[in-house]
């Protein structure tokens, strides 16, 4: 049984056959449509999908589409910005939240090249989003006309699982399902996909939506038992096993089944480095980030187990970080990885939380009350012991320092934010800090913890618009984006879409005045720089960013604190304002760390005098 409705047409671009656009779902859940322009099946296509959101900033090779959207903003909201780069941000974040796979459209070469950074970003943390981008008409390519870009569609193929350029209005439908399968496919990652101008304009005869529920593929694929059986065996032989956990648990929800393994055999666990906070942070087991809070760790283990994890990304070569003598082993579902940079004792291509599931039966059916065993679980949890007793104290010898300890900082976020609260970070040198003081609670269920995002990717300007989409992505849920001020300043804009559509995050900016990520790399180097204090193209004074009158400029409110005795207070009015269901924005003024510099010596040379010489 069918069940057949009109559509309103408004007024239609008078290309292709004329008429009403007719809807008409199929037995099998698939929807026909007649008469459609090649927008309009591409926000059918949306609706049948589930796909509520389009990120953008519209051009005008792109009518087609835009028009399509006119009479379908309750089931699909168009999310502008200001720059193309916080549009991809914004969906990469919503995908984050959600899991599902979100779209992108953008204008042409320029729109495509302003997104590319984010691009990157989103590739390399392997979060899946479809971006489509507008160009030049069919009978107008090759005339190296307005932004022509002759081969925009392969523009971005280095860091897209997959691109194409579709040639002909009546595949469109086919093209989107096939980006969001391949975006989704392991290891995951942006697709892109071009259109013509024309080609959203003409009206196509008949063209089939598939329904989503039979164009799924399931990620669950089972190790073998060999694997399984080496990692059992290694595990329980080992004096000092380690296990990382990587960018693939952030789509895979395995904290519940590692921290139970961890707990059987004493094992610490880490993560690879500047992702999210994947992994409860006051279980006993955590040690923080691979080669940061504890770099000997790694090092020691003599059984090491990567589970969805790089080995190891960083910014630099460390050498042989796992012993040669260790056992090691590699498990996930990202081909380009496993195996990649280190020998392994036994490797496999499969899901982690199924890996893990089945490491975890398989352990046990053993006995784990061995005194061997009982020796190394009452070690994980002196480890854990001391370490947060060093992290208290140091806590407290830092907590009146002005400018703004960072120990400080955190501890006062963990107090005020809710238990449940979104989190966004992107604070590169000060992200092990928030691992050691923001608290995501392992003795609550994993749908009522707080979420903590973040990104591995190096691409500054994710943070702002990422936080965004994750609020668009759970409602009911505190947000709060802790970003560095040196990041922030990559994308600003995305403040104006926070005020246009009342996003309650609260915006903490990590401010010490320097992009310090690039200080700390030049202060290794035993130069000049180092012996002067003097670091070309850090200091971010002279002049001083005004965070707080450019968040005015945007329509958010916003404050500076520089005094610890004030911090809390500051917090509490941006918790007050997401509560009211609007943004708020906070400057805090922190403490430098890598050593010192002289934060007035900027290299700075006046264009003014040099013309009037």
């Amino acid at each position: 049984m069918t069940a057949t409705s009109k559509l309103d047409s408004a007024a239609k671009p008078a290309i292709g056959p004329s008429g009403d656009l007719s809807s008409e779902l199929t037995a099998h859940g698939a929807r026909l449509l007649r008469n459609a322009t090649g927008g309009e099946v591409i926000a059918e296509f949306l609706i049948h999908w589930d796909v509520p959101y389009v990120f953008g900033l519209s051009g005008s090779e792109e009518i087609g589409l835009w028009d399509a959207l006119v009479d379908r903003e309750e089931r699909i909201r168009y999310v502008t910005c200001l720059h193309e780069h916080v549009a991809m941000a914004m969906a990469d974040g919503y995908a984050r939240a959600t899991g599902k796979t979100p779209l992108v459209a953008l204008h042409s070469i320029a729109g495509v090249a302003y997104a590319s950074g984010q691009m990157v970003a989103s590739f390399r943390d392997r979060v899946p989003v479809v971006v489509i981008a507008g160009r030049q008409s069919t009978d107008f390519r090759g005339h190296d006309g307005f932004l022509e870009a002759p081969n925009l569609h392969v523009f971005p193929q280095q860091y897209t699982q997959w691109t194409w350029d579709v040639m002909d209005p009546a595949t469109i439908a086919a093209t989107l399902r096939r980006a969001v399968l391949l975006a989704e496919a392991p290891p995951g990652g942006p697709t892109f996909v071009t259109f013509s101008k024309d080609l959203f304009e003409r009206r196509i005869p008949q063209t089939e939506i598939l329904p989503r529920g039979k164009s799924r593929v399931s990620r669950a694929s089972l190790p073998p038992a060999g694997h399984v059986d080496a990692i059992v065996e290694g595990l329980l032989a080992a004096e000092r096993p380690v296990i990382l956990l990587g960018n693939e648990a952030m789509r895979e929800e395995v904290s519940g089944e590692v921290m139970a393994i961890a707990e059987a055999v004493g094992a610490f666990v880490v993560t690879s480095w500047e992702m999210s906070m994947v992994y409860p942070t006051n279980h006993p087991s955590f040690a923080g980030s691979v080669l940061v809070q504890d770099p000997e760790l790694p090092r020691r283990a003599d059984v090491f187990w990567s589970l969805g994890g790089h080995m190891f990304k960083r910014p630099k070569n460390e050498g042989v970080v796992v012993d040669r003598a260790a056992r090691i082993f590699h498990t996930g579902l990202d081909a380009t990885e496993v195996a990649r940079n280190y020998p392994v004792d036994s490797a496999a291509l499969a899901n982690i939380k199924s890996a893990a599931a089945a490491v975890l039966a398989a352990l046990r059916a053993r006995n784990l009350d061995t005194p061997s065993l009982r020796a190394r679980r009452k070690g994980m949890r002196d480890y854990a012991e001391a370490r947060r007793k060093r992290l208290a104290e140091a806590q407290a010898r830092a907590a009146g320092k002005s400018p703004i300890a960072l120990s400080r900082l955190f501890g006062e976020l963990d107090k005020c934010m809710g238990g449940d609260a979104s989190v966004v970070l992107e604070t590169v040198t000060a992200f092990d800090v928030a691992q050691d003081y923001l608290t995501i609670d392992c003795n609550t269920p994993y749908e009522k913890r707080r979420r903590a995002y973040g990104t591995s990717s190096g691409v500054l300007g994710w943070g702002l618009p990422a936080s965004i989409g994750v609020a668009i992505g759970s409602p009911g849920r505190e947000t709060w984006c802790l970003v560095g001020d040196g990041s922030a300043n990559f994308a600003i804009q995305a403040l104006w879409s926070a005020a246009r559509y009342e996003a309650p995050i609260a915006y903490v900016i990590v401010n010490n005045g320097q992009y310090q990520a690039n200080r700390m790399n030049m202060e290794r180097y035993p130069g000049r720089m180092l012996a002067t204090g003097r670091y070309p193209g850090v200091s971010l004074g002279h002049p001083e960013i005004d965070f707080v009158s450019l968040a005015k400029g945007y329509g958010i409110e916003a404050e500076t604190v520089a005094d610890p005795e004030l911090l809390a207070a500051a917090l509490g009015r941006a918790k007050a304002a997401i509560a009211e269901g609007r943004p708020y924005l906070v400057d805090v003024r922190v403490e430098t760390r890598y050593g010192t510099f002289d934060p007035d010596w900027v290299g700075q040379f006046s264009i003014a005098r040099q013309l009037s010489k």
